[in-house]
C-alpha cells in the first residue's frame, strides 16, 4: 500500500498481487485522526496488505522538513496500529507530476500515491 499524506486529504494506493505495479485506490478526507487511522485499518485487512510505503516530503537539499516530522509520527502511529512494516520513498513533486499528468483534481491525492508506490516497487524490483 503507498499513502500521500495530507493535512486534509490522504491519497492510498495498492500493488498488484506481484509487486510490480501500482495504482491509485482510493482518498481518504481527513475528518479527525481517529477516523483516518479507522479507515486506513479498514483497507490493510480488505486488502490484505503486507506493507506500507508512505511519502515522506523532503526539501530541495534533500533534509528533512516540518512536514516530514508530520509525517513521521502519523506513520508511528500507524506501524503499532497495523503491526505490519513501514517504509518511506522520496515524494518530492509526486502532486505535481499527477496534475501535469492531467489527473482530474480529485483524483491527485490517490494518484501521487501511485506514484510514491511505484517508484518504490521499481528500486525493490531492480535490486533483487
Amino acid at each position: 500500500m503507498g499513502i500521500d499524506f495530507g493535512m486534509k486529504r490522504i491519497g492510498v494506493a495498492l500493488s498488484d498481487t506481484g509487486g510490480s505495479i501500482a495504482f491509485p485506490h482510493s482518498t481518504v478526507h481527513r475528518r479527525g485522526n481517529v477516523f483516518v487511522y479507522d479507515q486506513i485499518l479498514a483497507l490493510v485487512r480488505q486488502e490484505q496488505v503486507g506493507a506500507m510505503v508512505i511519502g515522506l516530503p523532503l526539501g530541495m537539499d534533500g533534509g528533512e522538513t516540518e512536514e516530514s516530522g508530520r509525517v513521521r509520527e502519523f506513520a508511528k502511529e500507524l506501524a503499532l496500529k497495523t503491526r505490519i512494516p513501514i517504509e518511506f520513498e522520496n515524494e518530492m513533486f509526486s502532486s505535481r507530476m499527477a496534475t501535469d499528468a492531467g489527473v482530474s483534481k480529485g483524483h491527485v491525492d490517490e494518484s501521487s500515491a501511485a506514484l510514491v508506490l511505484q517508484t518504490y516497487l521499481d528500486k525493490r524490483n531492480r535490486n533483487k
